[in-house]
């Protein structure tokens, strides 16, 4: 006989949070219970994985709760690791004026980290040759995701060319998979090659940061929201 799990044993981001322990009981009960015997074998025949450790880093949940008001458990160790390794490899994190003029934006482009991948489902992107789109389903398969958008075929490939030849990490999921798997394992290392190729720190540094804002974003969009963020993460980081 399996023994009775509790769904919310299984839900990765569950912090028992009122609405959250409202909804999971309720699933809990509507769940007919050979279906949760089932669900119960499948999940624990799964492979344990290692939890991944926090690497030492400017980026903390602690940080991250000062920026976004979230709460510190939001913010799991990979995702502060892959925030750390952006700033790292693009030199952001050697000067603060222009880390926080970056965050910032960040912060506004996702909802302040809510929003990694494209709402819309992608596919007014098939057909766009120009992002490398060539086969059928390349749009939705390689629409925009992470904080700056990483969108189409062959961005993809620049991206996990890089990751390849900086890193030494050969991750064939970026192709295979596309946003889905991107915006979950390098939300901001997907950033990298268009930051870098952008000049963006030299931009912030001699240009300031409504100059950032229209790099960016090629515009004013949302700037009064841009500079209420910046004003925020001119407060919190030193």
């Amino acid at each position: 006989m399996t023994e009775p799990i509790q769904l919310t044993d299984a839900a990765q981001f569950y912090s028992q949070a009122p609405h959250q322990k409202e909804a999971w009981e309720w699933l809990q009960s509507a769940v007919r219970p050979k279906v949760l015997d089932e669900f119960a074998e499948r999940y624990r025949a799964a492979p344990t994985m290692k939890p991944v450790e926090q690497r030492a880093g400017y980026i903390t949940p602690e940080l991250m709760q000062a920026i976004t008001g979230y709460p510190a458990h939001s913010f799991d160790a990979a995702f502060c690791n892959d925030f750390n390794e952006m700033i790292e490899f693009t030199g952001f994190d050697q000067h603060i004026d222009a880390l926080q003029m970056l965050t910032a934006n960040l912060c506004h482009e996702t909802a302040n980290f809510i929003y990694l991948k494209e709402i819309d489902p992608g596919y007014y992107l098939d057909g766009r040759t120009d992002l490398g789109n060539v086969y059928p389903g390349d749009g939705p398969k390689y629409r925009g995701c992470g904080v700056l958008q990483l969108t189409g075929r062959s961005n993809h490939q620049r991206f996990a060319d890089w990751l390849r030849d900086t890193r030494g990490i050969d991750d064939g999921q970026i192709m295979a998979v596309g946003t889905d798997y991107t915006c979950e394992h390098y939300p901001f290392q997907s950033a990298i090659c268009w930051l870098l190729d952008n000049d963006l720190l030299n931009v912030c540094l001699k240009q300031g940061f409504e100059a950032c804002c229209v790099r960016i974003n090629g515009g004013h969009n949302g700037y009064p929201d841009r500079c209420e963020k910046y004003e925020k993460c001119k407060q919190v980081m030193h």
